[in-house]
């Protein structure tokens, strides 16, 4: 592929719909952010020149990664227009401008083979490329309509009950000479709400060509928490499955499928592993536990008679006679002994969660709990499927969390009473002989 395109990284949102998890570009996938398995995707196919739009909090990791690849050049834009993808590519305006551009967003994850379909349809010289994929149940997303392999409209978040197709598109624009989607975003009046979409297409009701590049491999996204679920499915299915060194694996260690372990890693007598699965750099893997499915970070503890199934656990955390299915946990969070993290209903139906006040279908029969960084949660707590716990909260001993808990709240249990008396004699006491002592 010439490496006279320019790759431009939309990574300077704040990810709202993702709390209580935070940025999502950076969220790690076998120990790596997000971000980077879509710059090297680049480099595979000879894209060199990259300029990542970032905010004030990612910067620091984006910076960090620029050691990875010693073949990009890679440039950073802070974002200083407020209007969202809009705003973006104007913020990058001095570093696109009059070239050919390809923007990505780091937290869509596509096959390899979407870079083939592209470099054919760009030999036919179009004023642009747009990426779609048939869904057959509603996304919120961008809708296109296509004739004769040219897309001739894109509506951003149609009325789910009138749709104009069933072609989502997701962000892999390609546009021949940035400028006129800069000037067109410029020209545009009214709200900076879909700016970026509507500017798409009002240059292709003026009459650009755009060829529609249909894609029909895996695709992942995260705009939600349980996405999260998906694309660490999708990486851990990709694993190398190797093993790092000074990995210490005790006799009685039950090891099957794919299983990735990382450098200074001890497993214990009695642990069950099973692939596919990765363990990051200096885990301990406690006795008796059981893994299954699951990502696990750098630096954790997951102690005695522990499982975790299914699930994406960030660094720093540890863990002690717990139950986790399903659950997607950030860093530095400890669970007490007996705390467990529901993940399927009673009835057998698909789990709710809360956003923006309202209950939002996941679409999932079995979702745990979603938990932010610097989280304590007591012994014995009980959190139900689907809740979401912010950063920086203390859940206290025995209590049931059934609802959303915002960040840095402490929440505890208040017995309605507590009863203690002596007992002189062997006779029964009678309960209205026995003092009560109420908490507030």
């Amino acid at each position: 592929m010439k490496n006279t395109i320019v790759a431009l990284l939309l990574a300077g949102g704040n990810s709202s719909r993702l709390w209580p998890l935070e940025d999502k570009y950076t969220l790690d996938f076998l120990g790596k952010p997000l971000a980077y398995y879509s710059i090297r995707q680049l480099e595979r196919f000879g894209i060199y020149d990259v300029v990542i739009v970032v905010n004030e909090k990612n910067f620091p990791i984006f910076e960090r990664l620029k050691s990875d690849f010693s073949k990009i050049r890679m440039v950073f834009v802070k974002q200083t227009d407020s209007r969202g993808m809009a705003g973006a590519v104007v913020s990058a305006e001095a570093e696109i401008a009059g070239k050919p551009v390809l923007i990505i967003s780091p937290s869509d994850v596509y096959e390899d083979d979407i870079f083939i379909h592209f470099d054919n349809l760009r030999s036919k010289h179009p004023d642009g490329i747009i990426a779609g994929i048939t869904k057959d149940t509603y996304f919120p997303g961008g809708y296109l309509t296509v004739s004769s392999g040219r897309v001739t409209t894109l509506t951003e978040k149609p009325d789910p009950k009138n749709l104009p197709s069933n072609i989502v598109s997701f962000v892999f624009h390609y546009f021949n000479n940035a400028s006129t989607l800069i000037e067109e975003i410029e020209t545009l009046k009214g709200t900076k709400e879909n700016l970026y979409e509507r500017a798409i297409d009002t240059l292709i009701r003026n009459g650009s060509e755009f060829k529609y590049l249909h894609y029909k491999s895996f695709w992942g996204y995260l705009k939600y928490p349980w996405d999260c679920l998906s694309l660490s499915s999708y990486f851990l299915s990709r694993n190398t499955g190797k093993i790092g060194g000074n990995v210490k694996i005790a006799k009685g260690v039950t090891l099957s499928g794919k299983i990735q372990i990382e450098d200074g890693v001890t497993i214990l007598e009695g642990a069950k592993i099973v692939g596919p699965t990765y363990i990051g750099r200096g885990t301990l893997i406690g006795n008796n536990t059981v893994i299954r499915e699951s990502m696990i970070g750098s630096r954790c503890v997951v102690g005695f008679a522990t499982e975790i199934v299914r699930s994406s656990i960030g660094n720093d955390c540890w863990f002690h006679s717990n139950y986790i299915g399903d659950s997607i946990l950030s860093h530095n969070i400890g669970l007490g002994a007996g705390a467990v993290v529901a993940n399927f209903k009673l009835n057998e139906t698909t789990v709710s969660s809360t956003l923006s006040g309202k209950k939002v279908d996941t679409g999932r029969l079995k979702l745990g709990a979603a938990i932010g960084e610097n989280v304590r949660i007591g012994i014995h707590a009980s959190l139900m499927p689907g809740v979401k716990i912010g950063k920086n909260s203390h859940i206290g001993s025995a209590v049931l969390i059934d609802r959303d808990i915002g960040e840095n709240v402490y929440c505890a249990h208040l017995p309605s009473t507590f009863v203690e008396k002596k007992v002189t004699d062997k006779k029964p006491v009678r309960l209205k002989d026995i003092h009560a002592v109420h908490f507030s």
